[in-house]
């Protein structure tokens, strides 16, 4: 298809949810990738399955890596100021500079490193992504070259990976990249591990479109796929459907309340996530309230 390119159990994850605790300006402030880290973050490098294995750093998005024959192929790439610690990580000495860069959206806790990265790999998203980058000024050698509108495959490392977008998600530019040989798929921030997740509804993001993607990804593949997510731990089916079963169930909860006329303070009030607050519920960078507002937000 147009622009298709042919190339030839963790038991540890990410940092503690305290350590992504942001002000309240944290929807401007991760737009321009600015809202965490350090150069002093070490970054780990952690298999996941086959081909696969994931870089996990304080603060950004975890970094699929797809690492064989044909090179080094990397989903998402955190801040330009730890690229030289995600090079050595790598090891882009010996295998040299990735060949090909996937964002699965566009926020600058995924894409800052494409200042960098963007120079020496071939960058691919979504046709949103390079829109909203190219708005919120990002430079030239920053915006994927490569994008699409509903679906592109890629042919590298001895697999086919997929790329799927999910409209109306987390943001509406979202890709998941499913590493078909591998069975692995990396979700973006459609799956936000450690917390309720961020739904950026200024960005086109909603919450049944967070739904219908997970749905729609756990219809396509193997159960005993892994699943890497935007930030927090790799997981099973189980950790998926969990996630799944929570937004399922509070956005009922939330129509519920909307169809009675109540506010967020009320459905605040009498516990409309309560019973999930103590999985979901630690996360300070989305509290309860903001999950609320933001899914109340995505269906009015």
């Amino acid at each position: 298809m147009p622009g298709e390119r042919a190339g030839g159990t963790i038991a540890r994850m990410q940092p503690n949810a305290r350590s992504l605790v942001v002000a309240p300006v944290f929807v401007a402030l991760l737009g321009l990738g600015l809202a965490f880290g350090s150069q002093d973050t070490d970054v780990e490098r952690l298999p996941v399955a086959g081909a696969v294995s994931v870089l996990v750093a304080e603060g950004g998005g975890n970094i699929g890596v797809s690492d064989g024959a044909d090179g080094l192929l990397i989903v998402d790439d955190q801040f330009e100021r730890l690229a030289p610690k995600i090079e050595a990580t790598l090891d882009t000495k010996t295998k040299g500079a990735p060949r090909l860069l996937v964002n699965t959206h566009h926020h600058g806790d995924h894409t800052d490193g494409n200042k960098h990265f963007g120079k020496l790999a071939t960058v691919v998203a979504h046709a949103n992504v390079r829109a909203r980058m190219g708005k919120d000024g990002a430079p030239a050698e920053a915006l994927p070259v490569v994008t699409f509108a509903d679906g592109l495959s890629l042919h590298f490392n001895g697999e086919e990976i997929r790329l799927i977008h999910c409209p109306g998600a987390h943001t509406d530019g979202d890709t998941v990249v499913w590493f078909t040989g591998s069975k692995v798929v990396h979700l973006g921030d459609l799956y936000f591990q450690v917390g309720y997740p961020f739904v950026d509804v200024s960005s086109g993001g909603n919450v049944r479109g967070i739904i219908a993607g997970v749905k729609q990804v756990l219809a396509l593949v193997p159960a005993d796929t892994r699943f890497v997510p935007g930030h927090g731990e790799v997981t099973g089916k189980d950790g998926l459907v969990e996630y799944l079963e929570m937004l399922e169930t509070i956005t009922a909860r939330i129509q519920e309340h909307l169809a009675q006329g109540d506010d967020v303070s009320t459905m605040l009030s009498v516990g409309v996530t309560e019973d999930f607050d103590e999985r979901w519920g630690h996360f300070d960078f989305v509290t309860p309230q903001r999950f609320v507002e933001s899914v109340v937000a995505s269906l009015k």
